[in-house]
């Protein structure tokens, strides 16, 4: 009597079917990452382009492979959720569960490739958290940092712009030290308008309070402030003007919490006196890390049994049943979770574990109601 088969092969060689699933998930991980990274590294190509408008060839070149651990940590948890939900509703619209089924064959086994490889790619992502992106984020900052001192010295002269944040400056020449006939626009805090045309302008790098002193002569300043819905426009001049730009996030001398390395965030957390950061904050840093971490693995913990769930539809099916509903639910619940850890609402683990346990739980149910264990 011929034996039954699943996929081509005897149901008396499940191992094969494990195999032949492990292949599969492999190479549409690997397609899905190359077109993912591709993509989101020119987004955050271009976005970071938009941040440091005015700065040297050189230094661009210094800076771009500094984004590379971040766009890395987004798109392997994004690949293995896209490879996994693929491969799995591709069995599941072919109807092979049905046969396999029959065959006697647990459909459980379907998850241990997906499982097995995102528990590697944890690990991938542990160190990518832990250390990769650190030192990316404080080399960067710390990079950015000198075109903010080529502005305060002779080196600025070849610069003719510079973008920080929403703060914007070009000037026409740059002779002993000042900049020439500038042009400057701020906005603050409220999204009220500044542009300012000075004669002169001098710039002081104030690093202990990571500010940009701005001193300006011959200044004529136009505000535009919102009061009442409406637009309200004044011109002063000034002969003498200061102002000051917050330059934290381009450069600072000490670390930020993204930036602390493992043992630099395990010492903060259990140091006697108080840091810059309060307890509450430092616990959930680290507790994000460790959950981010783990993210390919609950991934897959999710998407397989999910995927099952799918008949027809194909790829289009999968993005709509299984993908999206996945990423909508975890990335509300990890950045929501973190902030009210942050507020001392939540515990710390809690916040920063939620979006975790509830992959976790949505593949844990649809596993046992449609797989019968």
């Amino acid at each position: 009597m011929a034996s039954n088969t699943v996929l081509g092969y005897p149901s008396s060689r499940p191992m094969i079917l494990t195999r032949y699933v492990f292949g599969e998930t492999l190479r549409t991980f690997a397609l899905a990452f190359g077109g993912l990274s591709s993509v989101i590294f020119i987004a955050v190509t271009l976005a970071q382009l938009h941040q440091v408008q005015g700065v040297s060839l050189a230094l661009l070149l210094q800076i771009f492979p500094s984004l590379v651990p971040e766009v890395l940590l987004l798109t392997i948890p994004a690949s293995l959720l896209l490879a996994v939900t693929f491969t799995i509703g591709r069995l599941a619209g072919d109807n092979e569960l049905n046969a396999m089924r029959a065959n006697g064959i647990h459909l459980g086994r379907l998850l241990v490739p997906g499982v097995a490889i995102g528990l590697l790619l944890s690990f991938a992502c542990g160190w990518l958290i832990m250390v990769g992106v650190p030192n990316a984020t404080y080399s960067r900052r710390n990079l950015l940092g000198r075109a903010l001192e080529g502005l305060t010295t002779s080196s600025g002269a070849s610069l003719r712009q510079l973008r920080l944040g929403k703060h914007f400056i070009r000037f026409k020449d740059f002779r002993d030290g000042a900049m020439v006939e500038a042009d400057i626009f701020l906005v603050d805090a409220k999204g009220n308008r500044e542009s300012i045309r000075a004669r002169e302008a001098r710039l002081v790098l104030d690093e202990d309070n990571a500010k940009l002193l701005l001193d300006l002569r011959d200044a004529i300043v136009t505000f535009h402030s919102t009061s009442g819905g409406r637009d309200v426009q004044s011109d002063l001049m000034f002969e003498q003007l200061t102002r000051d730009i917050d330059v934290s996030d381009r450069f600072v001398k000490n670390k930020r919490l993204p930036d602390l390395l493992p043992g630099e965030l395990w010492a903060a957390i259990h140091a006697d006196k108080k840091t810059r950061y309060s307890k509450e904050m430092l616990l959930t840093e680290f507790h994000r890390r460790m959950s981010w971490a783990g993210a390919p693995l609950f991934f897959a913990v999710a998407a397989g049994p999910l995927a099952m769930l799918l008949r027809r539809g194909g790829r289009v099916a999968a993005l709509a049943a299984v993908i999206l509903p996945v990423m909508g639910a975890y990335f509300p619940l990890a950045i929501g979770g973190q902030r009210l850890a942050e507020q001392d609402v939540v515990p710390p683990w809690l916040g920063a574990w939620a979006a975790d346990f509830v992959l976790l739980a949505a593949g844990a149910v649809t596993l046992k109601r449609f797989v019968r264990l």
